[in-house]
């Protein structure tokens, strides 16, 4: 198939069943591998969504200005879709996003503006977002999307994503799904739920993030959590929420990479660390665990010793085989926790005024 774009080849990511890192020979656990769309994450299918919502409300014209906070992967998009489209992209970003995203952001045009001091708590997005609102004001037809607010995030998830994995399952016992900007999660939930009514949903979330309101404090991983709750997180479909550690997590990710042959991000590993819980629990019954993205981004982070090392993470409080972690999965640092369902309200911090873009 011939395509005008490289936009036009979002969509349809390969679902992979895992083999070996099984609680039991007879579970089902796969794994939905979105850093296979253009630019190498799940946020091509928001960002794209976003975009085109804009567009048609006439708050995007031809040579505009985007402006995004971003701890990576959006960046990512925006630099793509602002390189295809024409539009100049400004992306805030901070000294934990990784160099790889970086590099790639600004090989395709994007401007970076790099926020170097943290507020009290150790957290960089509020102060992302403090940097946002003042480039908007200042930059004449700046717009941002505001992708932790905008309602056009989730409705991507129901829209599209849902739909193939409506399409690849004819049975489906859970869903296990991170937690960063709220949209996948809600989006994916609310719409798998219609299909699936049995469908148990558990959220992954970093412990140290305040997203389902637990006091905020610094974490290493990436791509996951917030230290707010953002507008776009409904906890209605979501039945239970995992906190995992940035140990289970990095450790997931490399034994996944060594036994299974997938380099999933930081937030992939996490995500499995969870559905591997839920199986074990839970056996036989089939799960689907997203990943948002690929360990490409994380090479010379997650995946390289030395960096870990020089980050406080010593090497022998990693699981470093199959047989090691699945030990840990049945006895989690932070047990799966119920969630009641109802409103989450936003705290204010990911609030973004666009001059009446998509709220």
């Amino acid at each position: 198939m011939i395509h005008e774009n490289l936009l036009e080849t979002l969509g349809a990511t390969p679902v992979v069943r895992l083999r070996k890192l099984l609680p039991r020979p007879q579970d089902r656990i796969h794994v939905k591998l979105e850093g296979a769309n253009p630019s190498g994450s799940i946020k091509d299918r928001a960002a794209l969504h976003m975009v085109e919502q804009a567009e048609r409300a006439g708050l995007l014209r031809p040579g505009a200005t985007l402006v995004e906070s971003t701890s990576g992967n959006l960046g990512k998009s925006l630099a793509l879709i602002g390189a295809v489209k024409g539009y100049r992209v400004i992306l805030v970003v901070d000294p934990k996003t990784p160099r790889s995203v970086l590099t790639y952001a600004t090989s395709l045009g994007a401007e970076l503006v790099t926020v170097t001091r943290p507020d009290a708590g150790g957290d960089y997005q509020a102060a992302r977002l403090r940097r946002v609102r003042r480039l908007v004001e200042e930059i004449p037809g700046a717009h941002t999307l505001d992708q932790y607010n905008n309602p056009g995030n989730p409705e991507a998830h129901r829209l599209h994503t849902a739909q193939e994995i409506v399409k690849d399952f004819d049975r489906l016992s859970a869903l296990v799904a991170t937690v960063s900007t709220g949209g996948h999660l809600s989006g994916l939930g609310t719409a798998l739920k219609e299909r699936f009514p049995a469908l148990h949903v558990r959220a992954v979330d970093a412990v140290g993030s305040a997203a389902f309101g637990h006091p905020f404090h610094p974490y290493r991983m990436r791509g996951i959590g917030l230290s707010w709750r953002p507008g776009n997180l409904d906890p209605a479909p979501v039945d239970s929420l995992h906190r995992v550690t940035d140990t289970e997590a990095l450790s997931v990710c490399r034994v996944l990479a060594a036994e299974e042959g997938l380099l999933l991000g930081e937030s992939g590993g996490a995500a499995v660390f969870a559905a591997l819980g839920y199986a074990a629990a839970n056996p036989g019954e089939p799960v689907l665990a997203i990943a948002p993205d690929a360990g490409a981004n994380y090479l010379y982070e997650t995946y390289d010793d030395q960096w870990l090392r020089d980050h406080g993470i010593p090497l022998d409080t990693l699981w470093r085989s199959g047989e090691d972690l699945l030990r840990h999965v049945r006895h989690p640092l932070h047990p799966p926790a119920p969630v009641a369902a109802g409103p989450v309200a936003a705290s204010g911090y990911g609030q973004v005024t666009t001059g009446g873009g998509p709220a």
